[in-house]
């Protein structure tokens, strides 16, 4: 079935586009189809692809004409040419990077935040002492290794354990494809001599830390979740930045994480290494691409884990997880990413708001390296002010139209948080974002001629990736121009004017993270992949604004759905640098919606360690 459809597409193809040439409408054409006062989010037309018929498919992509006139009849189908049409409408300047330079005033209000700012007074109190369920945090294993109650080398010996368990069971979670038993063992040894002497290394020491397998760890591969990209490249020489402050604050660096491939889709399926599982159902989605380190932190193998989020890969799965994730703002945590330099971003992935904070407190800040960092003002987050839950003053903007197309219940769960934050003093605030249809497709022209322009090198070994992949790379190579990808940073700087605009009127904007919860998987998806363009538009629906105007974002779980108890959870955005506010009302969330314990795979590392 899925062969013959694609069989109809190359054969319309070829007689529909043969000599089409493609022309922007008439200036009265344009601005009717953009009235800017209208949701205009629509569904993409495009086959569901797997087994079989993703392998077919992405072999047909690279056949001489054919597959140039196939995938042209998907952007003409998707009406990608809108990218251009709009641009042509705005006069903002192209920005292909999306920063954000302070005035003097926003420069001295952060000054003043940040005066006395000290990273160990980031403690919080307990969410509540008789909760059946509560994820062990950073401060609850320092708290244990000061103690004496259990020892960082006990530790990683629970941790590696119960990594060996969760991979042998008969659906394997796969949160991990490489850990070094050895020198996760003498890193352990060191901390423990370090705590024997009293003297830490810092606020990090001993507690274990998990990376996406796309940024550097020095003396691990970096495969982006390829099969071949690591054997290839070898291990890597030294840290990411990010990495360095982690590990300069003592982190004990468990492993890599698996991911999806490259970072080119938000399912978390990989053929390469094997699909990461749900830790609530095992048998649904993580999302991606930091699938396995939001697995890895929802199972309890970990309490910190880093993630990268181009298009949503640190809060899909975080949201689908259960778990807290943040996307910083556009080089808030320094670190460059040839794949995508303009849009991808490190942020934590943490069990709690406090170790959320934390991890952000830790990695954020200039580097020497990366000029663009340097423009920001210096970090600074309240504990005393976090823990409040007086939320007067807070302006909350609500889109309502954007919640159309979205699952009903995540609607009610939205509903419901709205009401709560206004019950603490919250306004809510009815906000538009114009011309979202445009941001859209301008961020995936983006970022897929950026990753496309990176593998270019590896483009003789384009058959080594997965079908998915494939398909993306080809439809970059073969179908966007440079006039869309000008066009599209033109859109940028539209859509940061938007959004500045947009947060003179409120403090934090208020949607679901993610238009469903976690997909189901299924059985055809496992060999080599899924394209579902649908649902990854489903999964990307609250997210590309944050990614392409380079605001902060942060998801937070607040319920489950009813069947199937699967993690339901909310994004808030907010303007340039002011992550401390998400971090305030994900911190209220967190208290009004305490987690449960995932059904399929757990492990209480620290009850673990006593028996090592």
């Amino acid at each position: 079935m899925q062969w013959s459809s694609a069989i109809a597409v190359a054969v319309v193809a070829i007689l529909v586009l043969a000599t089409r040439d493609e022309l922007i409408g008439s200036s009265d054409a344009i601005a009717a189809k953009f009235p800017g006062d209208t949701m205009d989010l629509r569904a993409i037309v495009s086959p569901r692809l797997s087994g079989v018929g993703i392998r077919l498919f992405a072999q047909l992509t690279r056949v001489p004409v054919i597959g140039r006139l196939v995938l042209q009849v998907l952007r003409a189908d998707n009406d990608v040419i809108a990218v251009r049409e709009f641009a042509s409408t705005v006069t903002d300047s192209p920005m292909y990077y999306p920063v954000h330079v302070l005035s003097a005033d926003e420069r001295a209000a952060h000054d003043a935040k940040a005066t006395g700012f000290d990273i160990n007074d980031l403690k919080f109190a307990p969410i509540g002492e008789n909760l059946a369920f509560q994820r062990w945090t950073i401060q609850d294993y320092t708290d244990k290794y000061k103690s004496g109650a259990v020892t960082p080398l006990q530790v990683a010996k629970a941790v590696l354990a119960a990594i060996a368990e969760s991979d042998a069971r008969p659906i394997p979670l796969r949160a991990f494809i490489e850990v070094k038993t050895d020198e996760v063992l003498r890193e352990a040894a060191a901390s423990l001599a370090r705590y024997a002497a009293g003297k830490p290394m810092g606020v990090l020491d001993g507690v274990p830390v998990a990376v996406k397998d796309e940024v550097d760890l020095a003396g691990y591969n970096s495969t982006y979740g390829t099969g071949f990209l690591g054997p290839l490249n070898g291990p890597v020489a030294r840290d990411a930045p990010p990495i360095a402050r982690l590990r300069a604050a003592g982190a004990l660096f468990v492993g890599k994480t698996n991911m999806h491939e490259c970072g080119l889709g938000t399912t978390g399926i990989n053929p390469s290494h094997g699909t990461v599982r749900n830790p609530y159902n095992e048998n649904h989605m993580t999302g991606g691409s930091s699938s396995g380190s939001a697995a890895a932190v929802a199972a309890g193998l970990v309490p910190l884990a880093i993630g990268v989020d181009g298009g949503g890969s640190i809060r899909i799965p975080a949201g689908l997880c259960g778990v807290v994730g943040l996307k910083p703002s556009y080089q808030r945590i320094p670190c460059y990413f040839p794949a995508s330099p303009s849009l991808a971003y490190v942020g934590p992935i943490a069990g709690s708001v406090q170790d959320t904070a934390l991890a952000y407190a830790i990695m954020s800040g200039p580097d020497a390296t990366l000029p663009m960092s340097q423009l920001q003002p210096p970090v600074h987050i309240d504990a005393t002010a976090l823990e409040s839950t007086s939320l007067q003053g807070v302006r909350v903007g609500i889109f309502r139209e954007y919640l159309q197309g979205t699952d009903p219940e995540i609607v009610a769960a939205f509903w419901t948080t709205a009401r709560h934050l206004e019950s603490l003093g919250a306004t809510l605030v009815d906000v538009k974002i114009p011309n979202l249809q445009a941001i859209h497709f301008s961020h995936s022209v983006t970022i897929v001629s950026e990753e496309a322009l990176n593998a270019d090198a590896h483009y003789d070994k384009i058959a080594s990736f997965s079908p998915e992949v494939q398909i993306t790379l080809q439809f970059s190579r073969s179908v966007f121009t440079s006039m869309d990808f000008v066009a599209a940073q033109r859109i940028r700087g539209y859509a940061m004017r938007v959004t500045k605009e947009l947060f003179q009127s409120i403090d934090v904007l208020l949607t679901p993270t993610t238009g469903v919860a976690a997909p189901a998987l299924t059985p055809d998806v496992f060999a080599s992949g899924l394209s579902d363009l649908s649902l990854t538009i489903a999964l990307m629906r609250y997210i590309i604004l944050g990614n392409f105007a380079g605001i902060p974002s942060l998801t937070v779980p607040i319920g489950y759905s009813a069947d199937a108890k699967l993690p339901l959870s909310m994004l808030l955005q907010t303007f340039h640098y002011n992550e401390h506010e998400l971090l305030h009302l994900a911190r209220v969330l967190e208290k009004h919606a305490p987690p449960a314990k995932p059904a399929s795979f757990y492990y209480s590392i620290l009850d673990d360690a006593t028996k090592h």
